[in-house]
């Protein structure tokens, strides 16, 4: 039996786990608050998660590190073997204990996005989030401004929106150094099933290792080469994504 599956960590309408986007209003949002998440369902239905670079050497710890495939490769923490099934959230909603958790995760249901008229990013939030209501663990604004937590929010978002940046460069050389390489995998499941995963690359290690010295060295310079060896470790937590999926069939029988 085969079971096909592919790394797709973002829609292409819309950002992932997001429903309906728009800028927080002083009048129209004055009590609004927000709370901690009870549950991590809206991240539920993937197998992948954007990275952002400074996040590889924590995120390869604990998920198998890939690049989703497409014109601009994304860094993604592949959490689950079959589509719309992430093997990190159990079946009271919760994150896995111990785990790494994605800051694409921990910024929702916040996103900055682009104001083109005023020229300056605006704080944005999915309006469907049940982690917004007319009461919460926190105030969205306060005496008529935006609350100590709103703005932690922005400053939140805006040191990914940069970090975001920095990745694009880095997958952006490593691409242009024709490092990717196509990977898609077959793994031999218990029981004697296989399971075809696609739709994504990982950097070819040999090609790596014939980088010319200067190159190397700048990118040594960068902190690049750290992370580098990150991605190339996390392919030894493909292990643990397949103990993960035979628990939960375990668990469903």
């Amino acid at each position: 039996m085969a079971t096909n599956g592919n790394v797709t960590p973002e829609k292409p309408d819309m950002p992932m786990f997001y429903k309906t986007i728009r800028p927080l209003d002083m009048e129209k949002d004055a009590d609004l608050y927000v709370s901690a998440p009870k549950s991590f369902n809206f991240a539920a239905n993937t197998n992948a998660i954007p990275l952002l670079i400074d996040e590889l050497p924590m995120a390869a710890a604990h998920y198998p590190i890939v690049f989703a495939s497409g014109p601009s490769p994304i860094p993604a923490a592949v959490v689950g073997l079959s589509n719309d099934e992430n093997l990190f959230i159990d079946e009271n909603g919760q994150w896995l204990g111990g785990s790494y958790l994605p800051a694409y995760v921990r910024r929702y249901p916040f996103l900055l996005m682009d104001d083109p008229d005023q020229k300056q990013f605006v704080l944005c939030i999915d309006e469907t989030s049940d982690m917004l209501g007319s009461s919460g663990d926190y105030a969205l604004f306060k005496d008529g401004k935006p609350s100590t937590f709103t703005q932690s929010a922005m400053n939140f978002c805006a040191t990914l929106r940069a970090q975001g940046e920095a990745t694009e460069e880095f997958v952006k050389t490593i691409k242009d150094y024709n490092l990717l390489m196509n990977n898609d995998a077959q793994i031999d499941m218990p029981g004697g099933s296989k399971l075809q995963l696609a739709g994504f690359q990982v950097i070819d290690p040999k090609k790596f290792d014939l980088l010319p010295d200067n190159v190397y060295l700048s990118w040594r310079r960068k902190g690049w080469i750290g992370m580098i060896f990150a991605h190339l470790l996390s392919s030894h937590r493909w292990q643990s994504l397949m103990a993960l999926s035979t628990m939960r069939e375990q668990g469903r029988a």
